[in-house]
Protein backbone atom coordinates (compact mmCIF):
# COMPACT_ATOMS: atom_id res chain seq x y z
CA UNK A 1 0.00 0.00 0.00
CA UNK A 2 1.26 3.49 -0.75
CA UNK A 3 0.29 6.25 1.69
CA UNK A 4 0.68 10.00 1.37
CA UNK A 5 2.73 11.90 3.96
CA UNK A 6 0.79 12.74 7.12
CA UNK A 7 -0.86 16.15 7.29
CA UNK A 8 -0.41 17.28 10.88
CA UNK A 9 -2.15 20.23 12.51
CA UNK A 10 -4.38 20.66 9.50
CA UNK A 11 -6.92 23.43 9.83
CA UNK A 12 -8.50 22.77 6.47
CA UNK A 13 -8.24 19.85 4.12
CA UNK A 14 -10.31 19.61 0.97
CA UNK A 15 -10.87 16.30 -0.82
CA UNK A 16 -12.65 16.47 -4.17
CA UNK A 17 -13.36 14.08 -7.01
CA UNK A 18 -12.72 15.50 -10.47
CA UNK A 19 -14.30 13.99 -13.56
CA UNK A 20 -12.93 15.26 -16.87
CA UNK A 21 -14.09 13.96 -20.25
CA UNK A 22 -11.53 12.96 -22.88
CA UNK A 23 -10.19 16.11 -24.52
CA UNK A 24 -11.24 18.27 -21.58
CA UNK A 25 -8.95 20.33 -19.36
CA UNK A 26 -8.67 21.78 -15.88
CA UNK A 27 -7.31 25.17 -16.93
CA UNK A 28 -3.98 26.64 -15.92
CA UNK A 29 -4.01 28.02 -12.37
CA UNK A 30 -1.74 28.26 -9.30
CA UNK A 31 -2.25 25.80 -6.45
CA UNK A 32 -3.79 27.63 -3.49
CA UNK A 33 -2.31 25.04 -1.09
CA UNK A 34 -0.15 21.93 -1.37
CA UNK A 35 -2.18 19.69 -3.68
CA UNK A 36 -2.21 16.01 -4.61
CA UNK A 37 -3.82 15.01 -7.92
CA UNK A 38 -4.27 11.22 -7.97
CA UNK A 39 -5.68 9.51 -11.06
CA UNK A 40 -8.24 6.85 -10.12
CA UNK A 41 -9.15 5.89 -13.69
CA UNK A 42 -8.18 7.03 -17.15
CA UNK A 43 -5.16 8.86 -18.51
CA UNK A 44 -4.14 12.51 -18.30
CA UNK A 45 -1.28 14.85 -19.04
CA UNK A 46 -0.37 17.42 -16.40
CA UNK A 47 1.91 20.43 -16.61
CA UNK A 48 3.83 22.41 -14.06
CA UNK A 49 5.24 25.88 -14.60
CA UNK A 50 4.83 28.28 -17.51
CA UNK A 51 6.69 29.21 -20.67
CA UNK A 52 10.09 27.58 -21.24
CA UNK A 53 10.07 26.37 -17.61
CA UNK A 54 6.94 24.26 -18.19
CA UNK A 55 7.23 20.50 -17.79
CA UNK A 56 4.63 17.90 -18.76
CA UNK A 57 4.00 14.44 -17.38
CA UNK A 58 1.62 11.68 -18.50
CA UNK A 59 -0.35 10.01 -15.70
CA UNK A 60 -2.49 6.88 -15.68
CA UNK A 61 -4.62 5.05 -13.13
CA UNK A 62 -2.84 4.70 -9.79
CA UNK A 63 -0.38 7.55 -10.39
CA UNK A 64 -0.32 10.95 -8.73
CA UNK A 65 1.45 14.29 -8.83
CA UNK A 66 2.04 16.79 -6.01
CA UNK A 67 1.97 20.53 -6.60
CA UNK A 68 3.32 22.98 -4.04
CA UNK A 69 1.43 26.10 -3.01
CA UNK A 70 1.62 28.71 -5.78
CA UNK A 71 2.82 26.22 -8.42
CA UNK A 72 1.10 26.92 -11.74
CA UNK A 73 -0.32 23.75 -13.28
CA UNK A 74 -2.86 22.39 -15.76
CA UNK A 75 -4.45 19.01 -16.54
CA UNK A 76 -5.62 17.59 -19.89
CA UNK A 77 -7.70 14.40 -20.08
CA UNK A 78 -6.35 12.00 -22.71
CA UNK A 79 -9.24 9.62 -21.95
CA UNK A 80 -12.17 10.09 -19.56
CA UNK A 81 -10.49 10.71 -16.19
CA UNK A 82 -11.60 10.39 -12.59
CA UNK A 83 -9.12 11.85 -10.09
CA UNK A 84 -9.01 12.61 -6.39
CA UNK A 85 -7.72 16.09 -5.57
CA UNK A 86 -6.50 16.71 -2.02
CA UNK A 87 -5.61 20.23 -0.83
CA UNK A 88 -4.25 20.79 2.68
CA UNK A 89 -3.38 23.88 4.70
CA UNK A 90 -2.37 24.39 8.32
CA UNK A 91 -2.73 26.96 11.06
CA UNK A 92 -0.07 29.57 11.65
CA UNK A 93 -0.37 32.33 9.07
CA UNK A 94 0.98 31.32 5.70
CA UNK A 95 2.62 28.14 6.94
CA UNK A 96 1.54 25.04 5.03
CA UNK A 97 2.37 21.38 5.26
CA UNK A 98 4.69 20.37 2.45
CA UNK A 99 3.20 17.38 0.67
CA UNK A 100 6.14 17.30 -1.71
CA UNK A 101 7.91 14.65 0.34
CA UNK A 102 8.07 11.25 -1.34
CA UNK A 103 5.25 8.79 -0.91
CA UNK A 104 6.17 6.05 1.50
CA UNK A 105 5.60 2.35 1.04
CA UNK A 106 3.79 0.85 4.03
CA UNK A 107 2.91 -2.80 4.42
CA UNK A 108 1.57 -2.55 7.97
CA UNK A 109 -0.58 0.39 9.04
CA UNK A 110 0.77 -0.01 12.60
CA UNK A 111 4.13 1.21 11.21
CA UNK A 112 2.43 4.48 10.33
CA UNK A 113 1.51 5.38 13.92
Amino acid sequence: MTLLPLVEHSERTHVNVARVRAGGTLGEHPATAPQVFAVVSGEAVVSSGTGPEQTRLALTSGEAVVWERGEVHQTWATTDVVAVVIEAGVTGGDAVVGLGTPFEEVTDLAERR
